[in-house]
């Protein structure tokens, strides 16, 4: 649209520059009369043609009038074709998102885009999880954007009606994560959301250590407040820097090493099988180093473990092996 816009005033200039000299050399008028005359031949508002004017100047004339026409078509398509262009771009914007949202299927969900909310979406970024951001400001969207250098599906409005959540896509969300500094918007959040979908797995973060308790009861499985958080990590990095720099590695995506939970589902083909049976190591290059089962915990499981629907194993690997491992654990 600037070459547009540029383009019509170099034509706009070159117009009057045409007419104001033309008019000065072939009728020997001043500059400014010369000037108002091609203004007014031009804008075309009836004045008559003066009654001495030469054939010059009527040559002038024609070739003004013709150059005004064009001119005013020329700006005129180009106002039409940027009002007709931004409601397409528009149009085709939001059938996009709609897409992008409609297609989402165990995602995760968070809520807010600041600096908390930010740092989670990079986090899910690197772990290259699917994601959408419900908040209310477009800014604070739009800064997420330049942050993290990527298009991501978002939706704007507030996070606690159910209407934005089901745009989120809530009913087929893997997990919620609220990063909302205000405690009463987080527990009405969460109790939104447990009424759309009671089975969502819900994280939130507190401002109030008073509030976690409140969360809980409301429907959030983990809360964290950023002081706790805080106070634990310059913990562990006082007593023991070296496990803290090795969880760094797999938590933080630094050599594309990450621990991922993966609940093993009814229909699995590995369901009802041992660890050496199935030989994950061997060929998705991932390491089980736990299994959850109901309330119990199994750590370093050997060959003979077998695997039951329900399960949750802890699995440590590279970005590119899980996809290995999905692939096995979910094909039919």
């Amino acid at each position: 649209m600037k070459n547009r816009l540029y383009i019509l005033i170099l034509m706009l200039v070159m117009v009057f520059l045409f007419g104001t000299y033309g008019y000065h050399f072939t009728e020997n008028w001043s500059l400014f009369d010369s000037l108002f005359f091609t203004l007014v031949t031009v804008s075309t508002v009836g004045y008559s043609m003066p009654e001495n004017i030469t054939e010059a100047g009527k040559v002038v004339s024609a070739i003004l009038i013709g150059a005004g026409i064009t001119v005013v078509l020329y700006g005129f398509t180009s106002i039409t074709s940027l009002i007709v262009e931004g409601h397409m771009k528009e149009y085709f914007k939001i059938r996009r998102m709609r897409k992008m949202l409609d297609s989402l299927r165990d995602h995760f969900i968070i809520i807010g885009a600041d600096k908390t909310g930010r740092h989670t979406a990079a986090e899910l970024k690197k772990a290259k999880k699917m994601f959408v951001v419900v908040e209310d400001s477009e800014e604070s969207i739009h800064r997420l954007r330049e942050f993290l250098n990527m298009e991501f599906p978002f939706v704007l409005g507030d996070a606690a009606e159910e209407e934005v959540l089901i745009k989120a896509g809530i009913k087929r969300a893997r997990s919620l994560i609220i990063t909302l500094t205000n405690d009463a918007k987080n527990i009405l959040v969460v109790l939104t959301a447990k009424s759309l979908n009671p089975d969502l797995e819900i994280v939130s973060q507190a401002s109030d250590a008073k509030t976690m308790t409140k969360l809980i009861y409301a429907g959030a499985h983990k809360v964290i407040t950023t002081t706790e958080l805080a106070g634990v990590r310059l913990a562990q990095l006082a007593i023991n820097p070296q496990q803290v720099r090795f969880l760094d590695i797999l938590s933080l995506g630094e050599e594309a090493f990450r621990i991922e939970e993966i609940v093993i589902s009814q229909d699995s083909p590995v369901s009802y099988k041992t660890l050496g049976e199935i030989n994950l190591s061997r060929i998705t290059g991932t390491i089980v180093i736990a299994i959850k089962r109901e309330d119990e915990t199994i750590f370093n499981p050997t060959g003979t473990t077998q695997i039951l629907p329900g399960d949750r194993l802890m699995v440590i690997g590279k970005n590119e092996h899980f996809e290995k491992f999905h692939r096995i654990i979910e094909k039919s």
